[in-house]
């Protein structure tokens, strides 16, 4: 089984959801750095009329203290997309690292998978809020300790495909005619694991967004950052239900979703297509 090289580029033109998909994160990753040159109102100040709903000044109301939800927005991408970019980048790193190693090298694969194992028993949630609650980090150190946790299905899964691999013809060859392994590895090994290695980054994109999300809902998360997770944290805080403000719910919960649904759709179709092999 050999991948070309265009193989990504093939998922993405045979799959219109792929596409779909790829424009929304564009979209929102265009969001993000629009905020670091233009925001309508400065998202912490009050701007605007008590839990105003959505006018043409303001155009996704304000908070209960007159704050612009639409800023905030705007705002918040940044720092949710900053947690999960970068918790997918250190979960790839540590993933590829246990699992290629644990695939090629056999005498490594024992302590290896039982190293995983162990991370993978232990509750990341509750984990997580007991050591955010103690050293109320800042979003890089979220972000380290998301990623600290949750490399492990990506380890496991890249394990199985590398001893998949390394039974091919191909990498046999390149064994018996001398090849180093350090090149054997980067080469063929990875280059081949590209697909798969991108759709479990998309995961993790995913994992880290929500589990983020999820601590500053709770009250433990960056305290640096304001994030869609605080968003709703403070709406959450402020009872924005029961004085009937539900877009300062709606925006940054229904921003979360739909980014999370086009990773998961351009994972999957990662996925898919590296089993089927187009």
């Amino acid at each position: 089984m050999k991948l070309s090289d265009s193989f990504v580029v093939t998922v993405i033109r045979r799959r219109f959801y792929v596409k779909v998909s790829l424009a929304i994160i564009a979209f929102f990753i265009g969001l993000a750095v629009l905020s670091f040159f233009y925001l309508p109102f400065n998202p912490f100040a009050q701007t605007g009329p008590v839990l105003e709903p959505p006018t043409r000044a303001h155009l996704f109301g304000t908070t209960i203290i007159g704050q612009d939800v639409f800023s905030e927005w705007i705002y918040g991408s940044r720092a949710t997309l900053l947690v999960g970019f970068l918790t997918a980048g250190l979960t790839t790193a540590l993933g590829i690292a246990v699992g290629v190693t644990a695939g090629f090298i056999r005498r490594a694969d024992e302590p290896l998978m039982r190293a995983t194992d162990v991370v993978i028993a232990l509750p990341t949630l509750p984990l997580l809020i007991v050591i955010a609650a103690f050293f109320k980090p800042s979003i890089y150190t979220v972000a380290l300790l998301i990623a600290a946790l949750a490399w492990t299905v990506m380890a496991r899964v890249l394990r199985s495909s590398v001893i998949s691999l390394r039974e091919l013809p191909f990498i046999e060859v390149a064994f018996l005619s001398g090849v180093p392994r350090s090149r054997i590895v980067f080469s063929d090994l990875l280059k081949h694991l590209i697909p798969l290695i991108l759709a479990y980054s998309m995961f993790a994109v995913i994992g880290a967004i929500l589990t983020e999300a999820s601590l500053d809902f709770i009250g433990v998360g960056p305290i640096t950052s304001y994030s869609w997770g605080a968003m709703l944290a403070f709406a959450e805080e402020n009872q924005a239900y029961l004085y009937g403000a539900w877009w300062w719910i709606i925006i940054p919960g229904i921003s979360i979703t739909i980014l999370g649904t086009a990773f998961a759709l351009l994972a999957y179709a990662l996925e898919d297509a590296y089993r089927k092999n187009l």
